[in-house]
This record gives C-alpha cells, sequence and structure tokens, in this order.
C-alpha cells in the first residue's frame, strides 16, 4: 500500500468512526425509552464482543489465551467500557445532560496531558487553539439556560473524561497489539460487571427492551457504535497521535445535531448553528496539515 493510500484510509476511518459516535446519541435516546442505561451498556459490550469474537475467527485472527497481552485487555476494560461508562452515567443522574456533554469533552485535553507524560508527544499552540475553540463550540452547543448540578457528580463526568483519556494514550503505548486479540475480551469482561451492577439496580422490563425499536437500538450500538467504532479508534490510535484521535469527540455534537434534524424530528436553532461553525474551525485550525520543518506556519492554507 503507497504512503497516499494508506494516509487516505486512515483519514476515512478517523471519519467513520466520528460519523457513528455521532449518531449513537440518536439511538441511546430510542434505547433508554425502555432499557435501563446500566443494563443496556453492559449488554452493548456484551453483544459487540461476542461480535468482534465471531469477526476474528473468520479473519482467522484468534489466538490462545495464554498470548492475550492481559494487562492491556484489562485496562481497556476497567477505564475505556466500564468505568467511563459507570461514571458517565452517574453523572447523568443529577446532572443536565447539557452539562454532562461539555464536562466529557474535555476529554482532548486529559489526551493532551497525559501524550505528554507517557509517549512525549509535543502538543503545539496550534492544536490548543483549535481545540479551545472547538470546545467553546461544544459549550454553546450544549449549555442551554440555567444548569445547576451537584459538583460530585460533576467530578463524575470530568473523571469519566479523564479515564477515557488515559485508555486511549495507555492503548497508543501498546498499538503493538491488533485490535481484535484485545478488544473481544474487554469488551466482554465489562461488559459482564456492568450488567450485573446494572441487573442489581436497576429494574428492566425484559419483554419491551428487547424487541422493536429498543432492540434495534441495541444491536446498532452493539456492533456499529461500540464493535466496529471501536475497532476503527484503536486502528487509527495505531497510526495517528492521541491528541488528533481525542479531538474527534469535540466533532460528535455536531453530528448528532445533523442525524437528530434528518432522522429524530429535531430542530436546531441557531445557537447551535454557530456552535458547530465554532467547532468546525476550531477541529480545521486543529487538524490542518503543519508547515515544513523551518517554514513559517502561516504559508500553509
Amino acid at each position: 500500500m503507497t504512503a497516499q493510500r494508506e494516509k487516505l484510509f486512515v483519514w476515512l476511518a478517523y471519519a467513520g468512526m466520528c460519523l457513528i459516535w455521532g449518531t449513537t446519541w440518536l439511538a441511546i435516546k430510542v434505547g433508554l425509552h425502555a432499557l435501563a442505561p446500566l443494563t443496556g451498556v453492559g449488554l452493548r459490550f456484551l453483544i459487540a464482543g461476542a461480535f468482534l469474537y465471531g469477526l476474528a475467527a473468520i479473519r482467522g485472527e484468534l489466538r490462545p489465551w495464554r498470548e492475550v497481552p492481559w494487562k492491556l485487555v484489562l485496562v481497556l476494560a476497567a477505564l475505556l467500557f466500564g468505568l467511563n461508562y459507570i461514571l458517565t452515567y452517574t453523572a447523568e443522574v443529577k446532572l443536565d445532560s447539557g452539562l454532562v456533554a461539555v464536562l466529557f469533552r474535555t476529554l482532548p485535553f486529559f489526551a493532551f496531558a497525559f501524550a505528554h507524560a507517557m509517549l512525549g508527544e509535543r502538543i503545539t499552540p496550534r492544536i490548543w487553539i483549535g481545540s479551545l475553540l472547538a470546545f467553546g463550540g461544544v459549550v454553546v452547543i450544549s449549555l442551554v439556560g440555567e444548569v445547576r448540578g451537584s459538583p460530585l457528580f460533576a467530578l463524575a463526568a470530568i473523571g469519566a473524561a479523564a479515564s477515557s483519556a488515559f485508555a486511549n494514550v495507555y492503548a497508543k503505548r501498546h498499538s503493538g497489539h491488533r485490535p481484535l486479540l484485545t478488544l473481544p475480551p474487554a469488551m466482554v469482561l465489562a461488559g459482564a460487571a456492568v450488567l450485573a451492577i446494572g441487573l442489581v439496580a436497576e429494574r428492566t422490563d425484559w419483554a419491551v427492551a428487547l424487541s422493536g425499536s429498543s432492540l434495534l437500538a441495541l444491536l446498532y450500538l452493539s456492533i456499529f457504535g461500540s464493535g466496529i467504532a471501536f475497532f476503527l479508534m484503536m486502528w487509527v490510535l495505531q497510526r495517528l497521535p492521541v491528541s488528533i484521535v481525542g479531538l474527534s469527540s469535540l466533532v460528535f455534537p455536531v453530528i448528532a445535531i445533523v442525524v437528530g434534524s434528518l432522522f429524530g424530528g429535531e430542530h436546531f436553532s441557531w445557537r447551535e448553528l454557530f456552535g458547530s461553525g465554532l467547532v468546525v474551525i476550531g477541529l480545521w485550525l486543529a487538524l490542518r496539515t503543519p508547515p515544513p520543518e523551518g517554514a513559517p506556519e502561516a504559508a500553509i492554507p
């Protein structure tokens, strides 16, 4: 594969990851009508893990358990698929969803710090400025009216962002392992643990939850929103800096607005349009091609 072709595939995978995760908000909204949050997350990752195990079997990538990098698997299970989602849903209990969205979008800044400390990645002023501009756009989109919430639950949302960011950087540090070797066991372990918590703490009408639109939403979140999207993320992490991959979380609200408008009967206002514009401009600034070594940055259009 030529360098140009591989670069195209990398950015197509990056765009696909963003598009899938931007559409999951509508699927979550549909699924939550019948399926309790933690129970839904547990089922989501159990199904996703089974799907990826099947894909690994088809591709001939199943390996004996002794060859699995269990330390990486446990970090992903505990922090990316477990604690991340538990803290996010805990925050949703007492905080407005818009505030949770904003607090979780601090993820790129945690990724910057962890990537610098653990990988030695250099975050340029251009990336910082673009990220802050895009984050401002998320704030404009997400925060509506008076926002109230408990500081402890706000810390839970921020903790979810930090947990996810650390797991991403740790995965980058150990990116020599194939995604189909690490993701399936991590998802199954996290799914089983979160489902156990959900079954104890939540009540679910299974006849309604596993039928109709709720079942379709669960399958979409499992196969596309978890299996395929996390596979793309791990594949992209092997080829791009963590700081660039982390920035993807800032574009999800914009995609969610478009999808909600097209398929969910929702309407966006000038406020959301302005915020989306800030996100797009900020990400363009952060992701645009840097200048050659020694050339002034302004020389690159």
